[in-house]
């Protein structure tokens, strides 16, 4: 079972009801909401301790990481050309779908979305952090379990 997968579905469950029970709007953002962002991320850490533990190969990682550089493609890709092929598009914003894909398969960064809206950094560093934290508990995991580790497996 690859363990940052379902941590990462998870972590939407999780932050999604953690959401939908405050009170307040969602530009209200508090320290409890980085709190559970932080917790949620340090949970995809150890997912990521748990593919190297159990001896997985890296890849197994990388999967997250992939739909969202997928994700963030498409979104850009129907920003630039959306005019000239209007399918899964809204009025004034063609990539819209695509965006908000990203923004709910990264919902656990939701309080640092907010933060950084208005930049392009909104998109980017969900994108990149579905990379480093994943790979960072997989490197961790690395060390400390290189029993578990085949150096045939690349």
């Amino acid at each position: 079972m690859n363990y940052v997968t379902a941590i990462y579905l998870l972590n939407i469950v999780l932050y999604a009801m953690y959401f939908f029970g405050k009170t307040g709007g969602e530009s209200d953002i508090s320290g409890a909401d980085f709190f559970v962002s932080g917790i949620l991320s340090l949970f995809l850490l150890f997912a990521g301790y748990l593919n190297a533990k159990k001896g997985m190969i890296y890849r197994t990682v990388l999967w997250v990481f992939f739909v969202n550089v997928f994700l963030f493609v498409c979104s850009g890709l129907f920003d630039q050309f959306g005019s000239d092929f209007n399918i899964l598009s809204t009025s004034n914003s063609d990539s819209f779908l695509f965006s908000l894909a990203l923004i709910v398969y990264n919902a656990y960064l939701f309080p640092l979305t907010i933060v950084l809206e208005g930049s392009g950094l909104a998109l980017i560093v969900p994108v990149v952090l579905s990379f480093i934290l994943p790979s960072l508990g997989y490197m961790i995991g690395q060390k400390l379990h290189p029993d578990k580790q085949n150096s045939t497996q690349l």
